[in-house]
């Protein structure tokens, strides 16, 4: 069986091709998490032109705060695409 990609491509903003660490990282200051990837491995699984938006939602998965009548008020986020350090 072939293997399914998830299309992250498209949209506004930073894609994975534009971030140069080899690590990203993912935070949430509410839920104190705090997690790494490597670039490569996110780039094999999703492709370099994969949207760092959509793939903040795909990776936030399980949170509660992901989905509400409110909308998106999970507050996971990358925290160098704030300092510009990608």
């Amino acid at each position: 069986m072939a293997r399914r990609q998830l299309n992250l491509a498209g949209g506004d903003g930073p894609t994975l091709k534009d971030v140069r660490q080899a690590v990203i990282l993912l935070e949430c200051s509410v839920c104190d998490r705090r997690e790494s990837f490597e670039r490569k491995v996110l780039v094999a699984q999703f492709g370099a032109g994969a949207n760092l938006l959509k793939l903040r939602r795909r990776l936030a998965m399980g949170c509660e705060r992901m989905v509400g009548s409110d909308g998106d008020r999970c507050s996971t986020r990358f925290p160098c695409l704030e300092s510009r350090n990608c």
